[in-house]
């Protein structure tokens, strides 16, 4: 990266700092208890697969105000987790956050994914939800990540999706040439007034779990439109950027999809719970065993294009991993590697 280029990467790596400092995210409500996608997602796994949270050691790398992982930990109480951030004021509100709902198996910690020289030891889950797209190197950040899980580890990632990303990005433009013509001041006060006033505060599903909380909904507002720095993905460009500090093998295990959310897979069958349908798209016996003869990264390529996800939760994990699920499951049928 060029030197012009260095110093974009740092002014943009500070403002979105200052933006969680002054709105942190995704809640200031020491008592908010809704925020459980975390939670769910963690026991969902442990129900599909044999792994055993018990004694195992998580790290949330961008934990934010700590709401969803603190759930978490309330539903593994024995299970120890390391929670940290760049910003110390969203870390206050995660003490603050424990401390009133008594959990004790969680510690925070302010920590710089992309500082190098900091080693937080080896851990058997890593999560981060929502980070790696906000850095201008996403790779790298991928690659301090890998430093920090075990042989036998599991990751877990949220990234924005492109394909589902249209309408948020055409509100984001609109938002970013209306600031342009104001009048200099505050650019997120003026930022979230002209977003209320223009309608844009219906925000998209996993913007909106505590968006009726006054505060709340201003930092989802900033977050949603008003960030310095976003990359969006699609299945491609994921396994491009996880390619460098692979081997890996990958999988959307969950797509978010304007309203709802899904978990992901290619086969056929009748769905479990929510999941991904690639039969419905299928009218005709003929199109059915087409759909079948198709490599796997086609098969996602098409439900990519079914179901325009505006976000996905992929699960990767290297060699050692794969002990952990069953030849036949959802999480080995629908991994591709890297």
């Amino acid at each position: 990266m060029s030197e012009s280029g260095v110093a974009d990467a740092d002014a943009a790596a500070r403002r979105v700092r200052e933006m969680y400092a002054r709105f942190p995210y995704p809640s200031q409500d020491t008592g908010e208890q809704r925020l459980t996608e975390l939670a769910n997602l963690l026991l969902l796994f442990s129900r599909e697969t044999p792994y055993e949270f018990r004694g195992k050691r998580v790290l949330d790398v961008g934990t934010g105000t700590g709401h969803r992982l603190i759930t978490a930990a309330q539903r593994f109480p024995e299970t120890q987790f390391v929670a940290v951030d760049v910003c110390a004021p969203p870390l206050e509100i995660a003490r603050a956050t424990a401390h009133a709902a008594g959990v004790g198996n969680v510690e925070f910690r302010q920590y710089d994914l992309l500082d190098g020289a900091t080693d937080l030891g080896r851990f058997d889950v890593v999560l981060c939800m929502g980070v790696l797209h906000h850095l201008a190197d996403p790779a790298l950040g991928l690659r301090q990540l890998a430093r920090h899980l075990a042989p036998d580890g599991v990751l877990f990632l949220y990234l924005y999706g492109e394909r589902g990303a249209r309408e948020r990005m055409r509100r984001k433009e609109i938002l970013s040439l209306l600031l342009a013509g104001a009048n200099g001041g505050d650019r997120f006060g003026a930022g979230i007034a002209l977003a209320k006033a223009l309608g844009f505060d219906a925000l998209e599903f996993g913007w909106h779990r505590n968006a009726d909380d006054v505060r709340s909904r201003d930092a989802l507002i900033v977050d949603s439109y008003l960030n310095a720095q976003e990359t969006l993905f699609d299945m491609n460009s994921i396994l491009d950027f996880m390619r460098p500090s692979g081997p890996w093998e990958v999988m959307a295990y969950g797509l978010t999809c304007g309203s709802r959310g899904y978990l992901f897979d290619t086969a056929l069958g009748p769905p479990l719970l929510t999941r991904t349908e690639p039969a419905r798209h299928l009218p005709s016996a003929e199109l059915t065993a087409t759909y079948e003869r198709l490599e796997l990264r086609q098969k996602y390529r098409l439900i990519e294009l079914w179901y325009e996800p505006n976000g996905y939760t992929l699960l990767a994990y290297k060699n050692g991993g794969t002990r952990w699920f069953s030849r036949d499951g959802r999480v080995r049928r629908n991994s591709l590697s890297v």
